[in-house]
């Protein structure tokens, strides 16, 4: 064993590896018995570890799959999704607790457990999404040509072929005394997709997910949209009209920016992740917003009742029912992790299993039942969102705490 872990050691240490060393890296991540790399980590990022109570920091997750990734001289754009393949197999990190593991695809079908979930198999999610028109018609955006939808309020509605619908102003068009007429965008779960609304800013939407908006922001003070579910932001800068997020319990007004919401009404709570810019997130009172999309700031009464932050990039609001509604402000140290969904990977940064269940229920459109109380166990890792469900179940079984059994479109958690 201690030959191994000096082995390992100098693997970490040194400046590139061997066509000899890779190989040698690769097999080893076949074993089932991983504890020579479990222990090297502990070693080798003790200071790290010094700081920490109950699960090892998404920081030392990413360090240490960053440094394989180096090492196997992966290109950067595949190396940021943080599951790339390695050989045929795909080399997935779960850090839970204090052990660091590895997962492959051979695991998956090696083992008599797992077989039963590869027999009943789910596929994940896709670019699925309903349009609903001012006038109340329902498109079905995964049936629908690509091409043009529809004309409303002086815009072009068209569809794309890598999944967006794209709002375009007709020329010498007159939006004004359009200004009431709405659509709305909803993916199912198993769903996504993304829309770039009039004014040239584009919306990522989650599984599960609705965002209502107007089909032209002329002749209004503010850009206001409302979202329920998730969506990432990257808002077209215009300082003379602000862009206005409304979700549960709070409103987010932005300038020009690019940040993450998460809103679901099954999560106790709502949080929005800045990464450029700058926003305002100013908590509502009631736990659903007004569905006046005309409404303005001014228009409040008692705004001391509200709480109200402003966010700097790398900071992240938490509004929790369970602590009276009061914003938490926080420093996101891996900023990824908020927007990980939108590259097309699940993130878990030390979640208890019911949490990432839910993930995992909406992108592959499942119900959860659970037969026992789930373990206090909290999971930190990622997993590519185009494996089938199998491969993420495996994987949670794999720590030795869960068993899951796929019935129809139901996850049973044992």
């Amino acid at each position: 064993m201690e030959d191994i872990k000096q082995h390992i050691r100098n693997l970490l240490q040194a400046e590139a590896w061997t066509e000899q060393d890779k190989l040698w890296v690769r097999e080893y991540l076949d074993k089932e018995d991983l504890s020579e790399m479990r222990a090297v980590a502990l070693e080798e990022y003790s200071n790290d570890l010094l700081s920490l109570t109950k699960a090892l920091d998404e920081k030392l997750s990413v360090r240490l799959l960053d440094h394989l990734h180096q090492r196997l001289q992966i290109k950067q754009a595949k190396r940021k999704t943080l599951w790339p393949r390695i050989a045929a197999a795909a080399a997935i990190l779960l850090v839970v607790g204090l052990g660091v593991f590895f997962y492959t695809q051979r695991h998956v079908e090696g083992s008599g457990a797992t077989r039963d979930l590869l027999a009943n198999d789910i596929k994940p999610g896709g670019n699925k999404a309903y349009l609903v028109l001012s006038n109340g018609k329902r498109v079905s955006l995964t049936d629908a040509a690509n091409g043009e939808l529809a004309k409303e309020a002086g815009v072009e509605i068209t569809k794309t072929a890598d999944g967006q619908v794209i709002y375009t102003a007709r020329a010498n068009s007159d939006g004004i005394k359009y200004s009431n007429a709405l659509n709305t965008i909803e993916t199912p779960r198993g769903g996504q997709y993304q829309v770039r609304l009039p004014d040239g800013s584009k919306v990522w939407l989650n599984a599960a997910s609705r965002l209502i908006y107007p089909v032209s922001f002329n002749g209004r003070g503010q850009r206001v949209v409302e979202l329920s579910g998730e969506a990432y932001f990257e808002i077209f800068k215009n300082k003379l009209q602000p862009f206005v997020v409304k979700s549960k319990n709070q409103e987010v007004t932005v300038l020009g920016t690019h940040f993450n919401i998460n809103s679901y009404s099954d999560e106790p709570d709502t949080k929005t992740t800045l990464l450029e810019g700058s926003v305002s997130v100013r908590r509502l009172e009631g736990s659903a917003a007004t569905r006046d999309l005309s409404y303005r700031r001014d228009d409040v009464k008692g705004g001391e009742r509200f709480g109200e932050v402003v966010l700097k990039p790398g900071q992240q609001s938490t509004i929790d029912r369970n602590r009276n509604f009061d914003i938490q402000v926080q420093e996101v140290q891996n900023l990824e992790a908020a927007v990980a969904w939108k590259n097309g990977t699940f993130m878990f940064t030390s979640e208890p299993i019911q949490v990432v269940m839910r993930k995992v229920a909406r992108w592959y459109d499942v119900d959860v039942e659970y037969k026992t109380t789930p373990d206090t166990r909290k999971y930190t890792g990622a997993i590519a969102r185009t494996e089938n469900i199998s491969h993420i179940l495996a994987l949670f079984e794999r720590m030795g705490t869960v068993k899951f059994e796929i019935v129809g479109k139901k996850i049973i958690v044992k």
